[in-house]
């Protein structure tokens, strides 16, 4: 090793429940997209349903998960943010063990949209068959102005998606932090002397989870 030059090794980042969540999300997205072009309104509903549990998940476990999974691990500000653009020009290694103070704040937007389209879809209507399962709590005109807010955050998510994807590419060509590998593998390579974060356990995830879907679950029965 010549002088001067840091030394790498693969760290574990990302928690097994983590990668599950992302992975799921990005299956629940497709799907959702998919059915609602195919007018299988049912079947988007449940995948609605799905996302709704999945973000709400992803704020417990922003509380009570694993260290770097924390929202106070990622939310950075503004300072931290300059610092990082600052590192980035220069095509400084990875030192990450969470989200980086850029991307931090664009998870907690996109949580916020996907939660927001998740939500206003309870009480949605197309029109001509299908009704959010809280639809008849609203009254029509109500849900008439919802149904045009889940269309508009649609548009707007769908914009966020593409950025997030283009971030995605853009920190694998140019500074070469391999972000997506690591949310599959769960390791990034960075300096040896970043410690790995302390990562809470499946079980835990599991429980979350179940909390999630009932508390789901109890929201759609409201109707």
């Amino acid at each position: 090793m010549r002088d001067g030059e840091i030394r790498l090794r693969p760290v574990p980042v990302w928690d097994l429940p983590v990668r599950v969540f992302h992975w799921a999300l990005v299956v629940a997205i497709i799907g959702s997209v998919t059915t609602v072009q195919l007018h299988w309104m049912e079947e988007h509903a449940l995948f609605g349903y799905a996302i709704l549990t999945l973000v709400i998940w992803r704020v417990l476990w922003g509380f009570l998960g694993s260290e770097n999974a924390q929202f106070a691990a990622f939310l950075k500000g503004p300072s931290a943010v300059a610092a990082h653009l600052s590192h980035l020009i220069r095509r400084s290694p990875d030192r990450e063990t969470s989200h980086n103070p850029l991307g931090g704040w664009a998870v907690v937007v996109l949580l916020a949209l996907l939660g927001a389209q998740a939500t206003t879809g309870l009480f949605a209507n197309d029109d001509i068959l299908f009704r959010g399962p809280l639809a008849a709590t609203v009254g029509k005109a109500m849900s008439d102005r919802i149904t045009s807010w889940h269309y508009t955050i649609k548009n707007v998510l769908i914009a966020m998606i593409a950025l997030h994807l283009f971030a995605a590419l853009f920190y694998r060509l140019w500074p070469r932090h391999r972000l997506v590998e690591a949310m599959v593998t769960g390791r990034k390579i960075l300096p040896e002397d970043v410690a790995a974060p302390a990562h809470a356990g499946v079980l835990r995830g599991l429980l979350l989870l179940a909390l999630s879907a009932a508390a789901v679950r109890g929201i759609v029965t409201l109707g």
